[in-house]
């Protein structure tokens, strides 16, 4: 190991939060050191207090962290007085020192016995380090690969080796790591690397790498084109790539990890590393980002051919309207000729009687209202593909590009559409114009018979006229490609469900795997867990009726309509206030200040680590820098504007911002903030229901200046602006996960990503959401995971009209009846898909909120779908069932919506200090910025709430009644008031020096005029 430089894994923080000894409290203190019987057998084999006691004290620090702690009976002396006083009562022998190291050593073995746990030896290094090597593949940053292996020992029940010893193996890992990927990366072609350097080599204009990750900005042409010209350049790289990436054995993760350093790295920063790495970053690169190109490729033909398709409903029902319009106009011409003709002229010959006739009615009318009368007027298909043919130039500019460059595939072999898709590409892509292309009535097989006029300009034409019959097979696509039996395997969220979902042999496993994640209940989901969700939705009806009927629920109300029916509503009891009254009183400090004061109390200055942080000399953070980082890129304003209000200059800020601020640090800061509020003993104080954690989502809308395809428009919130959603999973005031969603994005499809991806130390047992939140997935998705989906129905007896039983329908007659009953056969008939698709969505990374939105809505797996749809049921219906009959889970739930609101209000506050509005060039932009004003957010969260927790934990020393504890537990910690957010910054005098215990005073002076009186 003398050749290789330790790497540094943990903060100082970190290190010890994972090796100190435990300091508990009076509760921890009663749980831990709590014996039962086969301990006690074994404290039996120690006859003097001495031994005895540092037994309890070992047994009771192993029980809370799985280690052993060098330590004297000074180091814990009020540990040693309650064990005194619990174990030994009447002996007050002041123990002092330590035991003999014999002593300690035969401790340690019982208590290894005693719960089959193994000590670190050297006999392990071999196993754990290979171990590490294939954690790197997956993980290939050392943080996430410690957690992972944290929770490997844990399982394996090994004890945790010493914070040198991790560094020695992770340094050795990780060169053994880098050899492994060097080796298969200079195998590559010559030819290959050289395409690889020419995208980072230094040009006298913009490099093509920065060009290649450029998002597209919109649906114009310019974009759509250049989006194509960059798929056709990086094509037989991309090629290349889908097979020589599989032989580096790297997870996604890990691939879309080394894409990610070359899309944010700057071209001469990527030269300064070694040949490999910059081979090992580009071809990963290509990889992702070609697929992200077919994505926007796609995702913009969609758009441009729904424009069409809506475009040619609005002309042919503006066509109908006109031809209406003049037909009624020629009625009272109808009416003067019928009146006419039986009083005509008898002795008019043919030609003057005609003559006579089309002077009151022209001869071109007769027709038209003979259809009229008829009930046959407009064909108004005919005029939509008269439409269609009027913007051929359209999409021939937007369409047909894509067609060529997009490798579009169909679940089954000798498609239809694949044959009509395969004609178009054949015939463009030789370079050939529509003229060329004859298309004869031969093609009956494909094309319905019923279609063939619409696709001619005129019916005697021989052939179908090129343009129509392009858009035809447009239009087949954009069906079929929104079905999900059309696809395309080169894109990430345009490809075969099957990509998505886990291979079928894997079920197999499917206990083994469920134990691995923590999920044991996945394998008996259509067994043990389908009888207990019937069970449990039987028992809803049952207590539901019975309440009602029986007058025992009060908040269900019960009235007769005048048509002499019944008809019921719900009551709601009054909504917690939010309110930063009790946050006037605090002098004000600045924002800076209390960005400071929490990250330095969490430390959280460290956890912005560099972006390579295996090949750079500076790794640590100026504090200072950071700070004003996060503020700018929070308010939106950039690292010049910064520069200019503040002490700081520009260059420090950009290269700060360039190395340490990325989605994934920002993520992991914003992690250890939720962390620090959640171990507050008040935090479990705001608990809305009883040993249950609920958390809310939602999403709130924000204008962007720069386009991006995420960017999309919204007349009703945005009026004719474009923008974005930033959707945010709130658990007791913390946003604990956020993401960035387009306009056009359903909620909905989302929110098991945002439960699953919660790396906080918040354990959240329930969440609700508004109707944007809902599914015919979620409820089943999230049960997996052992979460319980609880929504906010807008309208609840409309929604109750979808009730479903157990029991058949006539069952039930009280006013509330189930539409249908639950079809356990369909569920249980497709088991194995099931589990199936509850795996994938526990395995697979970055792909979940795909699975459940084509689970939702693609046509592929029908029966599949058919049964998680009546899974679905069964919960919802025993959601809205329980909705209706517990008031306190109304409040609640209402109560968690508030706080969202409370917390978007602040968000929102935050953005709008220089403007609001999002102004990132690109997508990634976005997302930092949006992730620096989370964390700035939860940083005053933190702050207030660490005030509020000093005023709390006097309380409970000073005995306040429970009526008073849980008063105070209303006030909100999310409030602004007394923070100064704008001004010229001087963050180099922002040490964060505040003193939280004088801020606590001035809140206690006030709650205590209020409701916490002097007794």
């Amino acid at each position: 190991m003398t050749n290789i430089k330790r790497i540094s894994l943990l903060s100082e923080t970190e290190i010890d939060d994972l090796y100190a000894r435990p300091n508990f409290n009076d509760h921890e203190r009663t749980l831990y050191f709590a014996i039962n019987e086969r301990e006690h057998n074994i404290l039996d084999n120690y006859s003097n207090a001495r031994t005895r006691v540092y037994f309890i004290l070992q047994l009771g620090y192993f029980k809370a962290k799985q280690q052993f702690f060098k330590f004297t009976f000074e180091d814990v002396r009020d540990d040693v007085e309650y064990i005194l006083a619990n174990f030994f009562s009447g002996n007050t022998t002041l123990l002092s020192g330590c035991i003999s190291r014999n002593y300690i050593d035969q401790q340690k073995n019982d208590i290894l016995k005693l719960f089959n746990y193994q000590d670190w030896s050297t006999t392990h290094r071999e196993q754990i380090q290979g171990y590490i090597c294939e954690l790197l593949r997956f993980y290939p940053k050392s943080h996430g690969a410690l957690r992972q292996l944290l929770d490997y020992l844990d399982s394996k029940q090994i004890i945790i080796p010493t914070y040198r010893t991790l560094q020695d193996m992770f340094s050795a890992a990780f060169s053994a790591e880098e050899k492994r990927l060097d080796q298969v990366i200079s195998s590559m072609p010559l030819s290959i690397q050289g395409q690889l350097l020419s995208l980072i080599k230094k040009t006298d204009g913009i490099s093509q790498l920065n060009v290649l990750r450029a998002d597209q900005k919109d649906f114009q042409y310019t974009a759509v084109r250049t989006e194509v010209d960059k798929a056709e350049e990086i094509a037989d790289l991309y090629e290349f790539a889908k097979i020589f990436i599989p032989t580096l054995k790297l997870s996604k993760n890990a691939v879309r990890y080394y894409a990610d350093i070359a899309d944010q790295y700057a071209p001469f920063r990527l030269r300064q590393l070694s040949k490999s790495q910059q081979w090992l970053h580009v071809i990963c690169f290509v990889y992702y980002r070609y697929q992200q190109i077919m994505d926007n490729l796609i995702t913009s033909f969609m758009y441009h051919t729904r424009t069409i398709m809506e475009a040619g409903k609005t002309y042919a029902g503006i066509a109908m309207m006109e031809h209406s319009a003049s037909v009624v106009a020629d009625f009272p011409k109808l009416a003067q000729f019928l009146e006419w003709f039986p009083k005509r002229n008898k002795d008019l010959d043919h030609d003057a009687l005609n003559q006579a006739a089309y002077s009151i009615l022209p001869e071109e009318q007769f027709s038209a209202l003979a259809k009229f009368l008829h009930g046959n007027t407009f064909d108004k298909t005919a005029a939509k593909w008269e439409f269609y043919l009027k913007s051929s130039r359209m999409f021939s500019l937007y369409l047909r590009p894509i067609l060529l460059a997009v490798n579009f595939e169909h679940y089954k072999n000798n498609s239809k559409v694949m044959e009509l898709i395969n004609l178009l590409k054949t015939h463009y892509a030789a370079g050939k114009n529509p003229a060329m292309f004859k298309l004869s009535d031969d093609l009956g097989l494909t094309i319905p018979k019923s279609m063939t006029p619409y696709l001619k300009r005129e019916l005697t034409d021989e052939h179908v006229d090129p343009y129509l019959f392009e858009f035809y097979v447009y239009q087949k696509i954009y069906h079929q490609l929104d079905r999900g039996v059309l696809y395309c395997n080169d894109s990430i969220s345009y490809c075969d469900i099957d990509q998505d979902l886990i291979d079928d042999a894997l079920v197999d496993d499917v206990e083994r795997i469920a134990a691995e994640f923590g999920y044991p209940k996945i394998p008996g989901y259509c067994d043990e867990r389908l009888d207990e969700a019937i069970k449990l939705l039987d028992n809803a009806w049952e207590k539901t009726t019975e309440n009602i009927q029986h007058g025992n629920n009060t908040g269900f109300n019960i009235k007769e309509t005048k048509t002499g029916q019944q008809d019921w509503s719900l009551l709601y009891d009054s909504s917690e206030k939010l309110d930063d009254a009790f946050f006037k009183t605090l002098p004000q400090v600045e924002l800076a200040d209390v960005n400071m004061f929490i990250g330095n109390r969490i430390d959280m200055w460290n956890a912005f680590t560099h972006m390579k942080d295996r090949y750079t000399k500076r790794k640590t953070p100026v504090a200072l820098a950071l700070n004003a980082c996060l503020m700018s890129q929070a308010f939106g304003i950039g690292e010049i504007k910064m520069a200019e209000i503040s002490d700081l200059n520009f260059n420090l800020l950009r290269s700060t911002s360039e190395d340490f601020i990325r989605v994934d640090t920002l993520c992991a800061v914003n992690d250890m903030a939720s962390n620090y509020i959640c171990s507050l003993p008040i935090f479990k104080r705001w608990d809305l229901l009883d040993n249950k954690l609920l958390a809310d989502t939602d999403g709130q809308k924000f204008a962007t200046s720069d386009s991006t395809i995420q960017s999309r428009y919204s007349k009703k919130y945005l009026g004719k602006g474009r923008g974005i959603s930033l959707y945010t999973l709130i658990a007791n005031f913390v946003a604990v996960n956020a993401k960035n969603i387009g306009l056009n994005e359903y909620e909905g499809h989302s929110l098991f990503d945002m439960i699953y991806g919660n790396k906080t130390d918040i354990d959240i047992d329930m969440v609700t959401g508004d109707n944007h939140s809902l599914n015919q997935l979620n409820f089943v998705a999230l049960d997996a995971i052992d979460v319980d989906y609880v929504p906010s129905i807008k309208n609840i007896r409309e929604a109750a009209k979808d009730l479903y039983s157990i029991k058949s329908p006539d069952a039930y007659t009280g006013i509330l009846q189930p539409k249908g009953k639950i079809n356990i056969d369909r569920i249980k008939s497709q088991k194995r898909g099931i589990l199936r698709v509850l795996l994938s969505l526990i395995m697979q990374e970055n792909t979940q909120s795909n699975i459940i939105l084509k689970l939702n809505s693609h046509a592929r797996y029908v029966r599949l779908r058919a049964a998680l749809f009546e899974y679905n049921k069964i919960f919802k219906s025993t959601h809205m069932l329980n909705l209706i009959d517990n008031m306190q889970l109304r409040k609640a739930i209402r109560t968690a919506r508030n706080r969202t609101e409370a917390y978007h209000q602040l968000q929102g506050f935050i953005r709008k200090i220089y403007n609001g509005i999002f102004k990132g060039r690109k997508i990634m932009d976005n997302r930092v910025s949006a992730h620096a004003a989370r964390l700035i957010a939860n940083c005053i969260i933190a702050y207030n709430s660490t005030i509020l927790n000093t005023v709390y934990q006097k309380m409970i020393r000073e005995g306040a009644s429970q009526e008073v504890i849980d008063e105070f537990a209303r006030i909100s910690p999310i409030a602004w008031v007394h923070i100064l957010f704008a001004g010229r910054y001087s963050f180099q005098k922002s040490t964060g020096n505040i003193d939280v215990v004088e801020m606590a005073k001035f809140v206690e002076i006030h709650i205590r005029q209020y409701f916490w009186k002097a007794a």
